[in-house]
């Protein structure tokens, strides 16, 4: 069984600009039906071997809301939680390595990314203070040269629009090129109405995500909050940043709001992985009653939902999961409102726009992307 399909964007295009976008989200198999009848344990092993991208996550998710169906604590709260801030420096470090150059029609940095995916499992392997922290200088020494050609401590001093524009025109790394392409107009579009997430504390999450999950048979497929689409992922997390206030303030979610909402995260997230925090953030969890536990889970794309649910004998009943593409690829979501209406003089013009939003917006999952003359 896969779970990981393909998502089809449809676009209708007329000759002068995108008149119509349709989005057909992937087909999703239901998790119960792989870990239905299960033990507790065997599911929580189960999961994260289904997904190839965000397996860390996964595999905190199920293990905490396993752990508070059975009633208790999770057990290794703070190891998740580094394992998961990890991953999620790895993916957003993979956008400006990878996905974004060749978005831009350069090369990136596969070497790069590949030795800082290898000090990542060397450090999950390990657990042990002395690889993380290795994990961890190399990551910011590969952020500082190859990405933002200053000290990341200088980096943190950036707070408003005239220095960040300083900074794309002197800085001499392929990110930041691409990065001043996006600034100059290439990505100054993409808002569409788009509504960022708020911040999902534990009171929202049982009082506003929690029943639509309950209630609506087709939430993992199309997710809302009371009702409403929302973006999840940096953009929503960083919405309070100064320098993406400004930019919020100017033109909406952009795609260069997106990007660049990712690029400050890295920052955030190199100094958690330093001094993680006592409490964890990213990972939670709460008991819903008994034999019924809830996980929510921040990921590079963002918020993850695990819902399970044990019979007397511990077995799996029921199990939902409400990944972050879903949010961001829902058929009346921030995709579709951004690409419909904007201006294309030419079919590969449409293309490459619904290509470099999607870049944008980030999916886990492979895409396909239709031009259809109006």
């Amino acid at each position: 069984m896969n779970l990981e399909a393909k998502i089809h964007i449809k676009l209708h295009w007329d000759g002068r600009r995108i008149c119509r976008a349709e989005l057909q989200p992937r087909p999703l198999v239901r998790a119960t039906e792989l870990v239905r009848g299960k033990p507790a344990g065997q599911a929580a092993v189960v999961i994260p071997m289904l997904f190839s991208i965000c397996g860390k996550a996964q595999g905190a998710a199920a293990a905490v809301a396993l752990a508070f169906a059975q009633g208790g604590e999770p057990a290794h709260a703070a190891k998740w939680e580094r394992l998961v801030l990890a991953e999620a420096l790895q993916e957003l470090l993979w956008r400006f390595l990878l996905d974004l150059p060749k978005a831009m029609g350069g090369q990136g940095n596969a070497a790069l990314l590949a030795s800082l995916r290898k000090s990542l499992a060397q450090a999950a392997a390990g657990q042990d203070e002395a690889t993380w922290q290795t994990f961890a200088v190399q990551a910011e020494t590969a952020l500082s040269q190859a990405i933002l050609a200053m000290p990341v401590a200088d980096w943190r001093k950036l707070t408003d629009l005239e220095q960040l524009s300083e900074w794309l025109h002197r800085a001499d790394t392929e990110t930041a090129s691409n990065l001043l392409e996006l600034w100059n107009g290439a990505g100054r579009w993409g808002d569409g109405g788009a509504v960022l997430m708020p911040a999902a504390s534990r009171e929202r999450i049982l009082n506003e995500v929690l029943p639509g999950l309950e209630s609506d048979e087709n939430f993992a497929q199309r997710p809302h909050w009371q009702g409403r689409v929302m973006e999840t992922g940096s953009p929503a997390r960083l919405q309070t940043h100064p320098v993406l206030v400004q930019l919020l303030r100017q033109e909406g979610v952009s795609i260069l709001v997106r990007f660049l909402a990712r690029l400050f995260e890295i920052v955030e997230l190199l100094d958690w992985l330093r001094e993680p925090a006592t409490k964890p953030h990213w990972v939670q969890g709460a008991a819903l009653g008994q034999g019924i536990g809830l996980a929510w889970v921040q990921t590079a794309r963002g918020l993850l939902l695990h819902r399970a649910e044990l019979d007397g004998q511990g077995d799996v009943v029921d199990y939902r999961i409400v990944a972050p593409t879903e949010w961001n690829f829902h058929p009346a979501g921030a995709c579709v409102k951004a690409l419909t209406g904007k201006p294309a003089t030419s079919a590969d013009e449409a293309r490459r726009g619904a290509e470099l939003l999607v870049q944008a917006l980030d999916p886990c999952v492979a895409y396909t992307i239709e031009v259809e003359h109006a």
